[in-house]
């Protein structure tokens, strides 16, 4: 009977043993392991950010040969020239006007009521040519005051045309 007891003794001690074991290499792996961290809560980057950010990584190394040798030499990134143009609508109808356009990826951005009849909006974007349209209670409308041609947008309705110098 008593060399019974010791062999249970025995196995049960060997278990012990082997769960500790394993508990500390799965604490040291945790520790000792670098983790990369899933990305929590990413915002949408803005048309904005996607511009300067191309214009970065395009400039941002120029390729020097000198002698047969191939160097990488780092130069001042390009200072990106952002406008602010005002947009402006007028209706003494409308309840609810918002700007959409490629600069802002087609979602609409609400315009401000200012007088009976003038809606308006400033935003920020970098210098270039846009589309883009007014949507007055819901009816996508080009705009009454653009003098140049609307050009048909990638989205199948024609847009004003807007050129940022």
């Amino acid at each position: 009977m008593k060399h019974q007891i010791i062999k249970v003794l025995i196995v049960v001690n060997i278990v012990v043993f082997l769960i500790s074991l394993a508990i500390i290499y799965y604490r040291y792996t945790m520790i000792f392991t670098p983790h990369i961290a899933e990305p929590q809560n990413v915002l949408p980057v803005s048309t904005q950010e996607k511009l300067v950010r191309q214009i970065a990584t395009d400039s941002s190394k120029q390729q020097i040969f000198s002698e047969g040798e191939q160097k990488t030499e780092e130069k001042p990134l390009d200072v990106v020239k952002l406008r602010r143009p005002k947009f402006v609508f007028f209706s003494s109808k409308a309840k609810k006007v918002a700007l959409i356009g490629d600069f802002n990826d087609w979602v609409e951005q609400p315009m401000k009521k200012v007088d009976k009849n003038r809606w308006e909006l400033s935003i920020e974007i970098p210098e270039g040519t846009y589309l883009y349209n007014f949507v007055v209670d819901g009816k996508i409308i080009v705009d009454p005051n653009n003098k140049k041609p609307p050009q048909l947008s990638k989205r199948g309705f024609k847009s004003s045309v807007l050129e940022l110098k």
